[in-house]
């Protein structure tokens, strides 16, 4: 099994088991709500409006995830570009801080392996929602003592040994985990980015070309 695989089989299995603060069965949800999202009326109107805020419809809540939640996961799916700090200040508000930093990780999760089976042509990996025992083991609910108000909106590790854009999921360290092996063995490598040449199958510059042309397709404010 490649490197790429065993970090998706592994991001599948943590999206379906506890988290953070989320239950096994949320998550789940979760990842069935972002598949879904691009679909969704509510937000095909949004992505038609001048302003998201113009639309009044509203997510309703799901089987496990309240309305709040459940709007997180479709804003964070199909117009990430256009959030803003007051959105995301009464959604923490309503869920936590915790809560909504664990919603965003793994909405972003659910989208890159669906985004890779639908690019690649496979079939989406199922989405176990049957309140199994695993779904009903409690989450971590550990807030690390390293965290802060550093400037953005939500708190993130303190420290300066990484990037800000790798840090932005530090509040919730599971779901950072599951997060940062996608990025390491579809993108980064950990340490070898720090190197200039690379040995695969597309060189430094042409995976930089990529990533920046997806990272402005998808409005990444980085």
């Amino acid at each position: 099994m490649s490197r790429i695989e065993k970090a998706r089989a592994g991001a599948g299995a943590a999206l379906q088991t506890s988290g953070d603060w989320l239950t096994g069965s949320q998550r789940s949800e979760a990842w069935h709500h972002a598949r879904q999202a691009r679909e969704h009326p509510i937000n095909q109107a949004r992505k038609a409006a001048v302003s998201p805020e113009a639309v009044a419809e509203k997510h309703p809540a799901g089987e496990t995830l309240t309305g709040a939640a459940v709007d997180v996961v479709n804003r964070i799916a199909t117009d990430p570009g256009r959030l803003t700090r007051s959105w995301a200040d009464r959604r923490m508000a309503e869920l936590g801080a915790e809560t909504y930093v664990e919603l965003v990780g793994v909405t972003a999760v659910a989208r890159v392996l669906d985004s890779f089976d639908e690019i690649t042509g496979r079939t989406p990996q199922a989405i176990t929602r049957d309140g199994s025992s695993r779904d009903d083991t409690p989450p971590a609910r550990h807030r690390p003592s390293d965290v802060g108000d550093v400037g953005a909106w939500v708190h993130q590790t303190v420290g300066k040994n990484r990037a800000n854009v790798s840090r932005a999921l530090s509040l919730v360290p599971e779901t950072d985990a599951a997060w940062r092996a996608l990025v390491d063995s579809h993108y980064s490598r950990g340490n070898e980015f720090m190197s200039l040449r690379w040995s695969r199958a597309l060189t430094r510059v042409q995976v930089e070309a990529v990533a920046a042309r997806t990272t402005a397709e998808l409005d990444c404010f980085y």
